[in-house]
């Protein structure tokens, strides 16, 4: 996403809010600022109270290499907090983009405010993507089905990485 708002920047203000009004037209159920301030209070409130004792792997590994940046509570330790359950990966029906961003990092972030994230794909084997991946998805989606052949899922992405 980084690099499409690097390359929107250039464009003049009128051609952007051209284009958001619309991509927004595609948007049957439009939520007004209030109702998604709103929401997203919920969804904080919701999955940062959720305790989880660390006992599974997945818990852990969170615990270990994501909840100094992504615990919600505390100050920001690079910039800002990036919320994971604000996070549209972790909502999404399929984990592929959870995915990638775990193997590949986020090395040019959007916002220099946001910093980056590092890559996992030589710390993590396979099996601990996935219990961090199952953890992340009932720890800050709760309301969405886990993902089912996630194992399939990370040997593919980690396939094209190979390439």
């Amino acid at each position: 996403m980084a690099p499409v708002v690097k390359e929107l920047s250039a464009l003049p203000d009128s051609d952007v809010r051209a284009m958001a009004v619309y991509l927004a037209s595609f948007n049957d159920n439009a939520i007004d600022r209030v109702a998604q301030d709103a929401l997203a209070a919920k969804l904080e409130a919701a999955t940062s109270t959720r305790i989880s004792a660390a006992s599974s792997v997945g818990a852990r590994l969170y615990q270990g290499a994501c909840a100094v940046c992504h615990e919600v509570g505390g100050a920001p330790l690079f910039g800002s907090r990036p919320s994971l359950s604000l996070n549209s990966n972790l909502h999404s029906a399929s984990p592929d983009n959870l995915i990638q961003v775990i193997l590949h990092g986020i090395a040019a972030p959007v916002s220099s405010d946001l910093g980056y994230m590092p890559a996992f794909r030589d710390s993590f084997t396979d099996g601990q993507v996935a219990e961090l991946a199952s953890y992340l998805r009932r720890q800050f989606a709760p309301d969405k089905p886990g993902w089912t052949d996630i194992d399939a899922t990370i040997g593919r992405i980690r396939q094209q990485i190979a390439r």
